[in-house]
């Protein structure tokens, strides 16, 4: 019985630490930032539709990430 108990115990912890599947990787880029486009009056709709900036920031959506300057992003979160 301490076996079986044990055993769920660490199999929990495991699954429990691990990264989402779901999420994006990094597209890192050597012109991630464009401080032109960077628009602090442009306001986004309130839409989670999560994109992972080449900065390694994840942004609620590609608004998001347009009106900070980043250049380059893929569809989801980050993984981190």
């Amino acid at each position: 019985m301490r076996l079986i108990i044990c055993t769920f115990l660490i199999s929990f912890l495991i699954l429990g630490c691990s990264k989402p599947n779901n999420c994006a990787e990094i597209i890192f880029a050597s012109n991630c930032l464009d401080s032109s486009n960077i628009d602090t009056n442009y306001y986004c709709i309130e839409q989670w539709d999560p994109v992972c900036g080449c900065n390694g920031t994840t942004y609620s959506n590609s608004c998001y990430a347009t009106i900070n300057g980043i250049t380059t992003y893929s569809p989801g979160e980050c993984c981190q």
